[in-house]
């Protein structure tokens, strides 16, 4: 049974691996595929590497965890696993995928981010390898977009909306009111304020096993 890798994602410590008993304590998860199934699989880095076909590697595969911090760093810290350089991507092909996966994909209902040239290229690239140029293209339309649609500001407000919904389910229902608010402001803004972002890390930081929002 072979598996494809399709992206690096985000994922809360109560969650196993699917190949080996470990926690996925590191809050990031290699998100695989079986080939002959299509059912989806999370591991850490050793088992996604025994486990996915030998045609794949796992470099240069849409990573959407740029904006979550080791569990138990503050930002400005020095920890190593979280940073990945922000928003930062050299590899121009994984930019353009990651950037097709956030807008139409992952923030596509609640943001509003599709865009039919994107989802075209998108649909394409479940099925088929893109060209040269079309990347190039999807980088273009990155670099073109308004702020709020740049590739960093996806990064951060899917990260962010990922640790706050935690956040939400591990507080007792009378204490979520601040966080759902802040999660509206977000979607409704297309980020936070540097306030905000402090305010909501001010709860987040009594609640055991979410991290800071970077």
């Amino acid at each position: 049974m072979a598996y494809k890798p399709l992206r690096r994602d985000l994922t809360e410590t109560t969650r196993r691996c699917d190949f080996c008993p470990k926690f996925l304590t590191s809050l990031k998860a290699y998100v695989l595929e079986d080939e002959e199934s299509g059912i989806i699989a999370y591991a850490g880095p050793t088992c996604a590497r025994d486990n996915i076909g030998a045609n794949y590697t796992l470099a240069g595969i849409p990573d959407l965890t740029r904006f979550t911090l080791p569990n138990g760093e503050s930002e400005g810290g020095t920890g190593g696993a979280g940073g990945s350089g922000g928003g930062t991507v050299a590899d121009p092909n994984r930019r353009a995928l990651e950037y097709l996966l956030l807008r139409e994909d992952k923030l596509t209902e609640e943001m509003q981010t599709s865009y039919s040239v994107l989802r075209n290229y998108y649909v394409k690239s479940k099925t088929e390898s893109l060209t040269d140029a079309e990347f190039r293209h999807i980088n273009n339309i990155e670099a073109k977009a308004p702020e709020g649609l740049r590739l960093a500001n996806l990064q951060r407000c899917y990260n962010y909306l990922f640790w706050i919904d935690v956040g939400i389910e591990r507080l007792s229902a009378g204490k979520t009111e601040f966080l759902r608010d802040m999660r509206r402001a977000l979607v409704d803004n297309g980020g936070l304020t540097q306030p905000q972002k402090n305010a909501v890390n001010k709860w987040l930081r009594h609640i055991n096993g979410v991290p800071q929002l970077k």
